[in-house]
């Protein structure tokens, strides 16, 4: 353990200013979006919208962040990473605003869409960001520890946002829980904002120049690997879509549960995802990135297994945890992953291809997801991802692992 920890200090020393200074953002960020997530299905439902009301609202998010992906990386090309992180953060907090002062559901609607894809325009420029201001000897301690922070401000979110409205209403601010829900989500985008100090002191690298025009270069991208490497996302975004939307609604409605208690579940998920983050360098050492995502995609599907069929409150709560552990544990080195199998101009158009593909795939199945449990059940669901998650776990290793495609350090 002490060398363990011995060789992450060294490591992070190494981290250049900027990473760090995206990484304090990251957290302010974090915090606040995971209040967000947390209550905002609670609401709605609250107000009295129905599953499947609350799936196309969700649907419309994915959309939104599904028809941004290429066009932000197209914009990463063009512009500093600096300005997209504090531009689309503002904007995206202020569609996050009016989509809570928005009662009608066609604009709240409009206001996720464009909410998710300004937040998604953020998250297309981590990865590329990451990778021209680190080098190879820290890139996956970088990797995982942005993976792990945003983890562990999740966990403080999950707990802020599960005793927020309950607190509102106890100081007196209100009486009504719907009205508590929605101070608390006005709370968690003021939080979001705090994300924009750090920022602001980036200095952005030179932007990586390449002299085709725009339409050449993409002809000329390795769609060979870009193709394989979103099937498989595309794959766990669709069975991700159907459940993990609604698993504060599961616990709501299959166990009667207040927001309150369900996030401390979502916050004792988040120290078990930090724990697993922060251990993904020493699982790339020891099987190689392509073997730890296959791995850790495997090994969740018996707690999706648990998660349908068991109705003992103790059991699927730490099958909760362990599948939303191992399931997030390969975030940071599929991420790393990807970037590395590429040249540095591809970057960014690969990043937003693979996000494109998640992210559409979860547009279709949250819809789904909300009509599903509505109409079936939430274990039906979960079974549908069961095959989805295996599947992406089969062709990650039939497409990667024949040819040795994956950095075994």
């Amino acid at each position: 353990m002490h060398t363990f920890l011995k060789n992450y200090y060294n490591h992070l020393k190494l981290f250049s200013k900027n990473a760090k200074l995206f990484l304090i953002g990251g957290i302010f960020n974090g915090i606040g979006l995971s209040v967000f997530s947390l209550l905002f299905n609670l609401y709605l439902k609250e107000h009295g919208f129905s599953e499947s009301q609350i799936g196309q609202v969700l649907s419309w998010g994915s959309l939104g962040s599904a028809l941004v992906a290429i066009p932000a990386a197209m914009l990463l090309e063009r512009v500093h990473v600096k300005k997209i992180l504090i531009y689309s953060t503002i904007l995206a907090c202020f569609a996050y605003f009016f989509s809570i002062f928005s009662k009608t559901l066609s604009l709240i609607f409009a206001f996720m869409f464009f909410a998710n894809s300004f937040i998604t325009v953020y998250r297309v420029s981590i990865a590329p960001f990451f990778m021209r201001n680190s080098n190879k000897e820290e890139r996956i301690y970088l990797f995982s520890v942005n993976s792990a922070l945003s983890m562990l401000s999740q966990l403080i979110g999950f707990v802020i946002g599960g005793y927020l409205p309950k607190a509102i209403m106890k100081f007196g601010l209100s009486s009504d829980l719907s009205f508590a829900y929605e101070v608390a989500l006005y709370i968690s985008i003021a939080g979001t904002m705090l994300s924009i100090f750090p920022f602001i002191s980036i200095k952005q690298a030179a932007i990586p120049k390449n002299p085709t025009n725009m339409f050449a270069k993409i002809k000329n991208y390795n769609w060979h690997i870009i193709t394989r490497l979103m099937i498989p996302k595309v794959l766990v975004g669709f069975g991700a879509g159907l459940v993990i939307p609604f698993m504060n609604l599961y616990f709501k409605n299959e166990y009667n549960l207040e927001s309150d208690t369900i996030g401390i579940f979502f916050s004792v998920m988040q120290v078990f995802l930090f724990l697993g983050m922060m251990s993904a360098p020493y699982l790339t050492k020891k099987l190689g990135m392509m073997q730890s995502i296959v791995l850790t995609e495997l090994l969740s599907i018996p707690f999706m297994f648990i998660l349908a069929m068991s109705r003992y409150l103790p059991l699927a709560v730490i099958a909760f945890i362990m599948r939303g552990t191992l399931m997030n544990m390969n975030l940071p080195i599929s991420s790393n992953f990807e970037m590395e199998l590429v040249k540095p101009y591809e970057q960014p158009f690969t990043n937003a291809i693979s996000t494109f593909g998640w992210q559409g795939a979860w547009t279709f199945s949250a819809w789904a997801g909300g009509q599903i449990i509505e109409k079936y059940s939430f274990a039906f669901s979960f079974y549908v991802t069961i095959v989805a998650y295996f599947l992406s776990a089969a062709t990650y290793y039939y497409f990667f692992s024949k040819k040795r495609l994956y950095m075994a350090n």
